[in-house]
């Protein structure tokens, strides 16, 4: 029996959580050429229990229904995009969530998709642009559908269709002094306008020093 009636999936935020690896603005094309939206969220695992227990509890009756619909088949187990993991030695629940940026419908029609984008305050963003810059180590609350699916080539699981990403503090490409464990220290600061360069500007750097 390949053909099966699925449960219907079940929409999930995430606690505030940390975003590793995000995609959200312009399309991962490496292992697809049409492109998907990808992030990972980092909860802490304290935070954790409430969404953990809804995403096993719909897998176990994704798997009881498969299993009722075919008593005498034998199903594995897909890979599934969520669990416990240490990270830097602290334990963490981790999801990780996509979308298709585009595809063909069932009548050949085109379609485009992107995730919609929240502010801290739930206002949209409608500047994408300004996020280009969005590095792993953001907080944030990450909108799902678990979508529970069954391929004979892969097996029965639940899959995270990404829908929409609250961001509540943005870490922006290069980090921040605090990011790189520096913390503020009475010394030297840039010059201020207006004073005197203490070198000369012109100076050239030895050519084996130029670059590291």
């Amino acid at each position: 029996m390949s053909n099966f009636n699925l449960i219907d999936k079940i929409r999930i935020t995430t606690p505030v959580c940390k975003f590793q690896y995000p995609k959200l603005i312009e399309p991962e094309t490496k292992f697809n050429p049409e492109g998907a939206y990808k992030i990972t969220g980092l909860i802490d695992a304290p935070d954790a229990d409430a969404l953990a227990t809804q995403l096993d509890e719909l897998l176990v009756r994704h798997k009881e229904s498969l299993k009722a619909q075919a008593p005498t088949q034998k199903f594995k187990l897909a890979d599934l995009p969520y669990g416990y993991e240490d990270f830097d030695g602290k334990p963490y629940f981790v999801v990780k969530s996509k979308m298709k940026a585009k595809g063909i419908d069932r009548d050949g029609r085109a379609w485009s998709a992107a995730p919609a984008l929240f502010d801290a305050k739930g206002g949209g963003i409608r500047d994408r642009d300004s996020l280009k810059s969005m590095w792993s180590g953001t907080l944030g609350r990450i909108s799902f559908d678990a979508c529970p699916f069954y391929q004979s080539a892969i097996g029965a699981g639940i899959t995270l269709r990404l829908r929409a990403v609250q961001i509540i503090d943005l870490v922006e490409g290069g980090g921040s002094a605090e990011s790189f464990g520096f913390a503020e220290q009475s010394g030297w600061t840039p010059t201020a306008a207006g004073e005197k360069v203490p070198w000369d500007s012109a100076t050239s750097i030895p050519a084996d020093e130029a670059d590291f």
